[in-house]
């Protein structure tokens, strides 16, 4: 497929649907839905939080993440001049929130993956150092306190993110992710099947599948909607800017409700799975799922453990998962940086993929070090609760003011409806854009800064 024009400026182009919806998929399904949300439905109550969720992402995640694609296909450029206004066709903060979110994102995302890595070269390497203790919370936090060891698998994980994003949208992550997506989906759906075939298993299925009401007054049915809406948020990318630049490479023979409909659908496939790979294993070995952000590399050891040898082999497959959902997610909080920098600059995709990288590398280690005692301050927690609690929700409500202000609505869902034989879509979107999406996000953006206060709902 030829490349794109914008002002006599080519510009990347995907060569397949296919090789799309495997790009944007890979985005959107990352640690949100294999580390983050399994721990998230634990501490949720299961079933009700499941319920709930499932809703959120046909509502809210649905018409955010299309909204995103309309915006880069109709503008046809990377986020920052995809958001430009006025006659001098200014940067608007828009622009900016969208290269200053992924660019906190990725700073601590690479850290998780280079744990990954580190967990999944012990268990290659025969689990030993995992195991040898038996204090899984002991050996996770040694190594994430270790200023050295941390900070190299964070720079490995890193690298791997580099030798993709080199070769540009098509010969580097189009063609990556035709790989590994369909890859991650197969082992996710073995590890779920020995996870249920594990005695006590039954218990955690029922906790997923079989809702248990009282959990609504228990944990507030407001902060379990509240939960999911920040979840699918995380989980399908939105807000930041990732569709929009997926999307501007898009041509127009893309049925953008239909793509959005199919990543949606399989990012909460592949939560779902990820959450029967995990919540029954963990009741099988007596732990409670609302372990929490320590359920991956804490509580799952544990269970890999009471498999004896064949454990070793889950434990591989598990962390080549959940390495694989994390660098395809990596690689396209990378791209959008890249993107940008690539076309306001004359340094060309070599080297604007050395300047990202190189600039994140440096965030990087930093934040890996905020996990020990060489920074005092927890800067993975702060750019988590940063980006999830302010940035993210106040860039999804700006992007609502940005379609209905400069595209306009009617323009919209012109661009909406092509290739789209249905009309119905357009009409149920722009409803839920322009009076249901501002609403829930304005919730999340203020449940998030009362929780952040410490304020109890």
């Amino acid at each position: 497929m030829a490349d794109l024009v914008n002002n006599g400026q080519k510009r990347s182009a995907w060569s397949s649907k296919f090789g799309f919806l495997m790009a944007a998929v890979g985005s959107a399904v990352g640690l949100g839905n294999i580390w983050r949300f399994p721990y998230i439905a634990g501490q949720y109550g299961g079933a009700i939080f499941l319920i709930i969720y499932i809703i959120v992402v046909a509502v809210l995640g649905f018409s955010m993440l299309t909204l995103e694609l309309v915006i880069g296909r109709n503008r046809n450029a990377n986020v920052l001049d995809a958001f430009e206004m006025g006659k001098k066709k200014k940067i608007t903060p828009i622009g900016w929130l969208c290269i200053f979110t992924p660019f906190l994102i990725v700073s601590y995302y690479n850290v998780i993956g280079g744990w990954i890595v580190k967990y999944l070269v012990g268990y290659i390497g025969g689990g030993g150092f995992v195991n040898d203790t038996g204090d899984y919370s002991a050996v996770f936090g040694n190594f994430i306190s270790d200023p050295v060891w941390s900070s190299v698998f964070t720079v490995i994980f890193i690298a791997l993110c580099a030798v993709v994003l080199i070769f540009g949208v098509q010969k580097g992550i189009e063609k990556v992710s035709k790989v590994l997506m369909p890859a991650l989906f197969f082992i996710l759906v073995f590890v779920a099947i020995v996870s249920l075939t594990m005695d006590g298993a039954l218990e955690g299925l029922k906790y997923l599948f079989v809702p248990n009401f009282e959990s609504m007054e228990e944990y507030g049915i407001l902060n379990i909607l509240n939960a999911a809406m920040g979840q699918a948020f995380f989980s399908l990318s939105v807000g930041m800017g990732i569709a929009v630049t997926y999307g501007s490479y898009l041509k127009k023979d893309q049925n953008i409700p239909k793509s959005a409909a199919i990543i949606c659908g399989f990012d909460t496939l592949v939560a779902v799975f990820a959450g029967l790979a995990i919540i029954p294993a963990v009741f099988s070995a007596g732990i409670a799922p609302t372990e929490g952000t320590g359920l991956v590399f804490v509580a799952l050891p544990a269970v890999f453990k009471t498999l004896g040898g064949f454990g070793i082999v889950i434990a591989v497959l598990f962390f080549v998962l959940i390495l694989f959902a994390a660098w395809t997610s990596a690689i396209s909080l990378l791209e959008v940086l890249i993107a940008a920098v690539e076309e306001k600059t004359k340094l060309g995709r070599k080297g604007s993929t050395a300047l990202v990288v190189g600039v994140v590398f440096v965030t990087s280690i930093i934040v890996s070090l905020s996990q020990g005692d060489v920074i005092p301050t927890d800067l993975l927690t702060l750019f988590d609760n940063i980006t999830n609690k302010i940035l993210l929700p106040v860039t999804g409500i700006l992007m609502c003011i940005f379609l209905a202000a400069k595209i306009g609505m009617q323009n919209a869902k012109d661009e909406l409806l092509l290739n789209c034989k249905s009309r119905k879509w357009a009409d149920v979107w722009g409803f839920l854009i322009k009076f249901v999406t501002p609403i829930l996000i304005a919730f999340i953006f203020v449940m998030g800064i009362l929780s952040w206060a410490g304020v109890a709902i």
